[in-house]
């Protein structure tokens, strides 16, 4: 019966790293340090030695890297949650400057008698929605929602969706912009806008100037 350091040998010579023949043997590297330094290893075997430990390195730097990076995304996170609690709850004050400043931003801004507002964010439709709803005091039927998806997108999945978001029926929304840009040729990733582009569109010509009179007064307020 072979002894360790017999065994040892036989499986240096196999091409078995010091890691695989310590777990194989319980056996410490030093003392393998000692009776394998004088063994003589074919090429063939050194280089699938090599290979093997190449495919280790790799495979531990890759899971190096993704502890790390999970590790970096929850610090920054834990940091995110605890400065969310910096923000209040929205005074109806506060509501009509972040709704007109998002207005200014992303509504259109050039039509006479509708005002409209598009954007693909959720979380930015919710909160436009609010201003129109709880600041503005629009009426549900004014509402006039649209959906403009990209052609491998589902208008069915789309439309409940941002029905759902925006707290509007679906018989209530008109009908679905299909479109393709010259830039995407017709090909678009599935996981970009995955529910297309959503616009809300209302007939009232009071509102395109109360909304215009808001942001001269926030301009006006932001001056020196």
């Amino acid at each position: 019966m072979y002894n360790n350091k017999e065994k040892a040998i036989q499986l240096r010579k196999l091409g078995k790293s010091y890691n695989e023949i310590t777990k194989a043997l319980n056996v410490p590297k030093s003392t393998l340090s000692t009776w394998l330094k004088d063994i003589i290893i074919p090429t063939k075997i050194k280089e699938k030695i090599l290979k093997n430990a190449q495919k280790v390195w790799a495979k531990n730097i890759t899971a190096y890297n993704k502890k790390r990076a999970f590790l970096i995304k929850e610090k920054w996170q834990s940091f995110e949650n605890k400065t969310s609690k910096d923000i209040k709850k929205l005074s109806l004050e506060k509501l009509k400057i972040i709704g007109t400043a998002l207005y200014w931003a992303e509504g259109h801004k050039k039509a006479r008698w509708t005002a409209m507002f598009c954007n693909s964010d959720p979380d930015m439709i919710q909160l436009i929605m609010r201003f129109f709803r709880e600041v503005c005091l629009i009426s549900e039927e004014k509402f006039k929602p649209q959906v403009q998806i990209h052609l491998n997108v589902s208008e069915k999945t789309a439309k409940k969706y941002w029905s759902k978001i925006s707290y509007l029926p679906l018989n209530q929304f008109r009908k679905t912009l299909k479109q393709v840009t010259k830039s995407s040729k017709g090909v678009r990733p599935k996981n970009t806008l995955p529910y297309g582009v959503f616009r809300i569109h209302i007939s009232d010509v009071e509102l395109v100037h109360k909304i215009k009179g808001w942001t001269k007064g926030l301009i006006k307020q932001s001056e020196k």
